[in-house]
């Protein structure tokens, strides 16, 4: 069944109401089901439209069980994707341009041009609505569209038809390359999905090969594979450079989201309009009930419903405990500083700010899966993953299986004070 999806960038508060009327009033005539979609904020460039209107599309895939998503482009817009990828100093992935059928996106016009979609819609009756934003030369890809191809058609009439077939011979001569390098023992599964839009696949750094081009070779196939997203030469050096070492946390910002490396994984992390503050609000634990928090559940007083951690508590403590995110600052009692606690048991940045303080007032009494668990009374805390999990260093938190710690957790650590900068 085709369902039909309409997103506002936000870019036209004027004309946005009466798009969404025009694109329903469409959807309507055909029998589909619409889904309208809005931008927490308006986009800072195109790149961002770009991931914010894929983002909704592929929720909304995902929430109906969709399996294909498919969108309008033309020939035309893929001549102007290779001379733009041309430009900017791509390397074969990216002067492939878009393909018909790649990563759950369909592309059933790319045969044929804006003029003969134009000529449809025309014979069907429909009068398209044109977004006034195509013919400001502020955008890179108008500029190619109303400058350089005019030009070039004076040279080639058929121009963009030629450069659809050099995208074609592009990709499968990035076909050919990438058959030679052994990717696929690279990638593996990741442990948690790191957001809710995408099923993410997490690189390990030191199974990639040795030989550099090989290297940078799986390291771009990676990336597109995860945002579909071709490297210019400087972000492929970048990322080649993120990846060639183990220590630590480090971030690069790349077309199509983040790379993060934390230690030996290096995870792709799509960019996040606006953070969920309602789930991230302290939350008051109260006895004989639960509460989720970012992919957590932690109970109080009742059945531990095979969550992994377990703590013990008096009356008093139980009676004042507090779900909450950490804040500068933080110490946990006979343990130290937070930050330290974290970063002993290698608990990635990025979970940082996810990861479930217990609390009363201003003292953190127990990390769930990192600290030692409490045992002073008889009210019983579980608390676990549930359906996401979090992961710290390269263990699973949360497996009742495996039953695997992390590292302040089998390790004895000195008590409290300060062990110095970071």
């Amino acid at each position: 069944m085709l369902h039909v999806a309409h997103f506002d960038h936000r870019t036209r508060p004027r004309d946005a109401a009466k798009d969404a009327q025009f694109v329903a009033e469409i959807a309507n005539h055909i029998g589909a089901p619409i889904r309208v979609g809005r931008a927490q904020r308006a986009p800072k460039s195109e790149d961002d439209a770009r991931e914010q209107r894929y983002a909704f599309l592929r929720r909304v895939a995902r929430e109906i069980g969709a399996t294909t998503i498919a969108t309008g482009h033309t020939i035309d817009d893929q001549a102007e994707t290779v001379l733009l990828h041309l430009t900017r100093g791509s390397g074969l992935a990216g002067v492939a341009g878009m393909r018909p059928l790649r990563d759950g996106i369909a592309r059933p016009l790319l045969a044929i041009g804006r003029a003969e979609t134009a000529a449809i819609c025309k014979a069907t009756k429909i009068k398209p609505r044109e977004d006034p934003s195509n013919r400001s030369l502020r955008f890179a890809r108008n500029r190619i569209r109303r400058n350089v191809i005019p030009e070039l058609a004076r040279i080639n009439p058929r121009v963009r038809a030629a450069l659809a077939r050099f995208a074609e011979a592009a990709t499968e001569a990035d076909a050919q390359l990438n058959a030679n390098a052994d990717v696929e023992n690279v990638v593996r599964a990741a442990d948690a999905a790191i957001d809710d839009t995408a099923t993410t696949k997490a690189l390990d750094v030191r199974r990639l090969p040795s030989d550099a081009a090989a290297r940078g070779s799986a390291l771009v196939r990676w990336w597109r594979t995860q945002t579909g997203r071709a490297l210019t030469a400087r972000n492929r050096a970048a990322l080649a450079a993120l990846a060639s070492s183990t220590a630590g946390t480090r971030r690069l910002d790349l077309p199509g989201g983040s790379a993060v490396r934390e230690y030996a994984r290096l995870n792709y992390v799509a960019r996040q309009a606006v953070a969920n503050e309602e789930e991230s609000a302290p939350q008051h634990l109260a006895r004989g009930s639960g509460v989720h928090w970012h992919g957590w559940r932690i109970n109080l007083d009742m059945a531990a419903d095979g969550l992994p951690f377990t703590a013990r508590v008096d009356d008093a403590t139980a009676a004042n405990l507090v779900v909450r995110a950490r804040r500068p600052g933080d110490r946990v009692l006979r343990r130290g500083k937070l930050q330290d606690v974290f970063v002993d048991a290698k608990v990635p940045e990025r979970e940082r700010d996810r990861w479930p303080l217990l609390a009363v007032e201003q003292d953190v009494i127990w990390v769930p899966g990192v600290t030692p668990s409490p045992d002073s009374g008889d009210v019983v805390i579980a608390a676990g993953p549930v359906g996401t999990g979090i992961t710290a260093g390269e263990d699973q938190v949360g497996n009742q299986t495996r039953k695997r710690r992390v590292a302040s957790m089998s390790e004895a650590r000195r008590k409290g004070g300060n062990r110095g900068p970071r």
